[in-house]
């Protein structure tokens, strides 16, 4: 038995419809479900852009490099001018990819 098996037919003019669908298409979502969720109000966000999974798994590395910075440092009292470029070379480069791709 379907959990959903109440229609209800709604009519649109053409610019409604239009906003609808660029709507839609933003969402990432099927129809169906955007109109649902913005029934039980739940917020509906634009999907993210492909470059999103990358951008997060460079933030995670840098982040991942400044915690180990953080340790060296706190274990030795002081941390290698290698660790120091390195950071700062992911930095740059995360910053980059924002620039360009945001």
């Amino acid at each position: 038995m379907r959990k959903r098996n109440h229609v209800i037919p709604v009519r649109l003019n053409a610019r409604e419809v239009r906003e609808l669908n660029e709507q839609v298409e933003r969402s990432g979502l099927s129809r169906e479900e955007f109109m649902r969720s913005l029934i039980l109000g739940t917020q509906v966000h634009a999907k993210p852009c492909e470059h999103h999974s990358e951008l997060l798994r460079k933030i995670a590395g840098l982040c991942n490099n400044a915690n180990q910075l953080a340790h060296v440092a706190n274990a030795s009292g002081m941390a290698s001018e290698q660790s120091i470029q390195e950071m700062l070379r992911l930095t740059k480069e995360t910053w980059h990819l924002v620039k360009e791709e945001w």
